[in-house]
């Protein structure tokens, strides 16, 4: 596996594991979050949060952060370890991924089974359907069928929903809470977000606490869903006793990848007790749970980067301590010969925005200078008798068609003479200085195509060198 790939892909491992952090975090602080709004009587609230816990763990916010880091500290700058570490960490992942995504994959085909077996509902059915949606605001029509594989009532598809009875008699008023309740999820979208966990659950499938937040979005999605139907309902009692007598009949429905009335005996007594709970209470104020959510996403951001810092601490420490022991059996670096010209007749010029020699010791870089370019860092002071010592490689290396003399690296001084040295993969070099004053150091890439230009340089004293 080349450098470039395994740089590629411990970015993306990072992003993934990164994006783990922060969601586990977020959930972590929810738990008690969640038993206060319960007791407030938000279940909204609630299930809201949950929803941008489930999108933490796809954004990844923080390996934007650790992208500009990258060019300031060489982040991702691997080793025959790190390699190693990576091939075999892609390996694991890549196994579980599978392995979970054919799980799902079974789920669907049962679903598509159900489906296809399925027929249109009869016309006084259609009918209760189309009072129930006029009750709940759905302006969508939603059309009702019935399959002898469905165990219990339930409403599937993201794209073009569809509700799927049992075959068997229901009362009018079983019919319309049934209906009810699936357009109920079908306004909240629901199975977007039931798909949004099945494939967290795929991705982060190493995560301890994915199967809780998985179950965590059922449960108070049928919560939000049942506290918003009874407000057009208004009998509990005999809400519940409806879903209670179903489910006396048949369940099973967590086979598909659907939103159904009822699923279990535990979720079901969950819900009647927390629903009655949060009838009574009035919820938090708009205002105030606008401050709480704030609070509540400060407080995660938070402990996010104080974790997120110990893993580029990390990372870098490993880094750190690998390289040295491929730096002492590596070859004795090569002399490299100093040339001088007036300037350069490129006209493709740029100022790089890095950090220069001053406060930090190494400035590392990471450049992809185009076809044809000249890439500069900003001035900074270096006084005579000091030395630049630079160290680069090539990501064209491999690469027959470019030439020793191709690729270029050196100072810019005072007065605008530029000394270099030029080599097509690795280019190391220290450069004396004869002359106090502004220096800049610069790459040029003299080839036809985009190259990376990869490495640290340095502005030594005379005292450090004589150390």
């Amino acid at each position: 596996m080349s450098w470039e790939m395994t740089e590629i892909l411990v970015r993306v491992f990072s992003g993934i594991f990164l994006c783990s952090v922060t969601g586990s975090v977020l959930f972590l602080y929810w738990k008690p979050v969640s038993r206060y709004l319960e007791k407030k009587g938000d279940a909204k609230l609630n299930y809201t949060i949950l929803k941008i816990i489930v999108v933490s763990f796809f954004v990844p916010v923080l390996s934007v952060v650790f992208e500009d880091l990258s060019h300031k500290t060489w982040l991702f700058s691997t080793t025959s370890t790190i390699r190693t570490i990576t091939e075999i960490v892609g390996s694991i992942w890549l196994l579980g991924a599978i392995v979970s995504g054919v799980f799902y994959l079974s789920k669907h085909r049962r679903l598509k089974a159900a489906l296809n077996n399925a027929s249109i509902c009869s016309r006084q059915t259609q009918k209760v359907a189309e009072i129930c949606r006029k009750k709940m605001s759905v302006r969508r029509k939603i059309h009702v069928f019935q399959s002898y594989q469905a165990p219990v009532p339930f409403i599937c598809g993201v794209i073009r929903p569809k509700i799927i009875l049992p075959e068997e008699q229901f009362t009018g008023k079983e019919l319309e809470i049934i209906l009810l309740h699936e357009l109920e999820h079908y306004k909240q979208k629901d199975i977007f977000w039931k798909l949004m966990c099945n494939v967290l659950a795929c991705v982060h499938w190493f995560n301890p606490v994915k199967k809780e937040i998985c179950s965590q979005i059922e449960d108070w999605s049928e919560v939000s869903c049942d506290v918003r139907v009874l407000k057009v309902y208004r009998s509990l009692k005999q809400y519940f006793g409806t879903i209670i007598s179903i489910a006396a009949r048949k369940s099973g429905y967590r086979q598909y990848l659907a939103s159904a009335l009822y699923e279990n005996t535990r979720g079901l007594e969950l819900r009647m007790r927390r629903t009655a709970s949060i009838r009574k209470m009035k919820g938090i104020p708009w205002k105030s749970a606008q401050i709480f959510f704030i609070c509540f996403c400060t407080l995660g951001a938070a402990t996010i980067s104080v974790i997120s810092y110990g893993y580029f601490k990390g990372y870098l420490y490993l880094e750190d301590k690998t390289c040295i022991k491929i730096e002492e059996k590596a070859d004795p670096p090569k002399i490299m010969k100093e040339k001088k010209r007036a300037g350069t007749s490129l006209s493709k010029q740029r100022i790089m925005k890095d950090a220069v020699p001053g406060k930090e010791k190494d400035i590392w870089i990471d450049w992809w200078p185009e076809a044809k370019e000249f890439l500069m860092s900003k001035k900074f002071r270096a006084e005579k008798g000091n030395r630049i010592q630079m160290m680069l490689l090539c990501s064209e290396d491999d690469n027959p068609k470019v030439k020793n003399n191709e690729i270029l690296a050196g100072i810019i001084e005072p007065d605008g003479t530029q000394k270099f040295v030029c080599d097509k993969d690795y280019l190391q070099h220290s450069f004396l200085i004869k002359e106090s004053g502004e220096y800049q150091f610069f790459v040029e890439n003299q080839t036809t195509k985009k190259i990376q230009l990869a490495g640290d340089y340095e502005l030594i004293t005379e005292a450090e060198r004589d150390d």
